[in-house]
């Protein structure tokens, strides 16, 4: 159940315990009773007392804590170990109250709460308080050993909160493995006006904390049990309800770290979203997860990798084998590296350092490997929660997430995670191996990608000494072959390839040849057509010459004749035969 509104109607007091108000709708109800009840080591003591604190230094509220078990130097103390000054505190905001008994008190007559409340309001008054806490309010009254005593000192306590105004927070213990009903005190959640349970089990050997708030007169609430620890701050509640991710515009893409899975999710990640990297042992989870914090510190980000049941070093070295230099990153301090013993804390425990881990170091860019590792320290439900609020709570910061996940088997086709989050993930990668030929190869699938055309393809992933990379799809027969089928295919069709360009460059010679050939009878050819012609040339020319020469000589012939002639006449000689010749047109002469 989501709280988001508070009640108009029931004024509150901000405890400023996170998660805590939350659950609340704005905290404990101001001028009314709060029971806060659980077994021992639950927290009763430390919630009630860090909603005092917190009052005092966040609100400026004075309050006042009566100590009915524990001896309030110690509570003092304990509250101290929190980074609360109690020391400052107690000058002006806070009052401690001594009001253990000591193991010899006997008990005469009646007795009532009357002249401790005389007091504890004469001293509200002077200090202007506005909270007080009776704590372990159920050891006072086990000495009335007297039922209608009991509740009628308890109405007092409420009477007397009423007209004061004061906030009052009672603490009592319960035995765990009883119903409230059954309690010695059960009628005490009756007359309180909210009232929390805080209990705590051993799930596979690992203590898990649990808050519920059974009741809250006129408000709304929480009901659903919810995980909380104990931390070095204090108290903090697991709500899940105050994380929701602010719609966010995400536009600007950050790189995998490998540059062909880049372009089969169009271009990389957005920043502020999470990816989730699944498959089997060995299939190079973590090692995608240094690769994509190495992107991010060579962009001049800082990043943060959270490694279950690994150490440092050995994260350092083994990436180191395949080209992943985390080490430099180390040293400039733009990479932190934090290895936690998965059996060492609950669930809500390792959240809660991650939170502290984000906020101490501002990182662009987180890994947590393998995120999957918390179903054995809570079960698989609180795992989910706790992932679910870690994805939220990047978001909000803009820190972009990458969460691996174990799957046992080497099922490619079992798209599932123990964690159930893949539904949260933005993106969704998974390893898995392809066995073939008695050869294993890991193949890189992208299932989801919101936002980006994707492809679909199943893409070999290699890791040499030279570094990672994805192949390219290689497909023979309708199957996608990888490894050792791989190299055997590509190398048979690079031979048959190399066969058939000898097969070519053989015919292209011979076809050459014959055309060398082809071109040396043609030139021949041309050479006698050039020949012959020339010859050609030479007896029309000799001809024409010839002509010439024999018209030149009958030209020299007549006109030698015409000469002779000419003198004649001019002599008076006749021709031969007594009679003059006649010429023609000619020039030739007629009888």
């Amino acid at each position: 159940m989501s709280v988001k509104k508070r009640a108009r109607f029931i004024e509150k007091i901000s405890t400023g315990i996170e998660g805590f108000d939350e659950i609340t709708g704005g905290g404990l109800p101001r001028g009314r009773t709060t029971l806060i009840m659980g077994g021992p080591g639950c927290g009763k003591t430390v919630l009630a007392l860090q909603a005092l604190v917190n009052g005092a230094t966040r609100h400026g509220a004075p309050g006042m804590f009566v100590a009915f078990e524990e001896n309030a130097d110690l509570v003092e103390e304990n509250a101290e170990s929190f980074g609360w000054d109690m020391a400052g505190l107690q000058k002006k905001l806070i009052y401690f109250l001594n009001a253990q008994l000591t193991p010899d008190v006997v008990k005469v007559g009646e007795f009532d709460l009357t002249a401790l409340l005389a007091g504890l309001e004469a001293k509200a008054k002077e200090m202007g308080a506005k909270l007080v806490v009776f704590d372990a309010l159920d050891v006072l009254l086990s000495l009335l050993d007297d039922p209608a005593a009991e509740r009628r000192e308890l109405y007092r306590i409420q009477a007397w909160l009423k007209r004061t105004g004061l906030t009052g927070i009672l603490t009592t213990k319960i035995e765990e493995d009883k119903s409230p009903a059954g309690q010695r005190y059960g009628f005490m959640p009756f007359m309180a006006d909210c009232v929390v349970r805080l209990g705590q089990r051993v799930i596979d050997r690992v203590a898990v904390r649990e808050m519920r708030l059974v009741k809250y007169r006129g408000s709304p609430h929480v009901l659903n049990e919810v995980p909380f620890v104990i931390g070095a701050a204090g108290v903090e509640v697991g709500a899940s309800n105050g994380v929701h991710p602010e719609p966010q515009p995400f536009k600007m893409r950050v790189s995998t770290g490998i540059e062909r899975l880049d372009e089969m999710m169009e271009g990389g990640i957005y920043r502020g979203t999470n990816v989730l990297i699944t498959g089997s042992a060995g299939t190079g989870k973590s090692t995608l997860s240094g690769l994509f914090l190495e992107a991010a510190c060579r962009r001049g980000e800082r990043a943060l990798f959270v490694s279950f049941d690994e150490n440092t070093r050995d994260i350092v070295r083994d990436l180191a084998s395949v080209g992943v230099r985390l080490a430099p990153h180390l040293k400039t301090g733009l990479l932190r590296i934090e290895s936690v013993r998965t059996e060492a804390a609950s669930s809500e425990d390792h959240l809660i350092r991650m939170k502290h881990l984000i906020r101490e170091h501002k990182p662009a860019c987180i890994a947590v490997d393998p995120f999957s590792a918390l179903v054995k320290v809570g079960g698989e439900l609180a795992a989910r929660n706790v992932a679910e609020r870690l994805i939220y709570l990047c978001r909000n910061e803009r820190i972009t997430a990458l969460l691996t996940s174990m799957i046992e088997g080497t099922d490619v086709t079992m798209e599932t995670t123990p964690l159930h989050i893949s539904t949260l993930a933005d993106s969704w990668l998974q390893i898995s191996y392809s066995l073939h030929a008695g050869e294993r190869n890991r193949a890189l699938t992208i299932i989801k990608s919101r936002g980006s055309k994707h492809s679909n393809q199943m893409r070999e992933l290699i890791f040499s000494n030279s570094g990672i990379t994805l192949t390219d799809p290689y497909t023979a027969g309708g199957e996608v072959l990888m490894g050792t089928l791989r190299i055997e295919k590509e190398n048979a069709v690079r031979t048959m390839a190399e066969r058939k360009r000898h097969e070519i460059d053989h015919k292209r010679r011979e076809i050459e040849l014959i055309l060398a050939e082809r071109d040396l009878r043609l030139v021949g050819a041309q050479r006698d057509l050039l020949d012959c012609s020339e010859e050609l040339d030479s007896l029309a020319l000799a001809q024409i010459t010839s002509t010439s020469e024999r018209t030149q000589r009958q030209d020299a012939v007549v006109r030698k004749r015409d000469d002779k002639l000419v003198r004649e006449q001019a002599n008076g000689a006749k021709p031969a035969g007594g009679k003059p010749c006649k010429r023609s047109k000619a020039g030739n002469e007629q009888p």
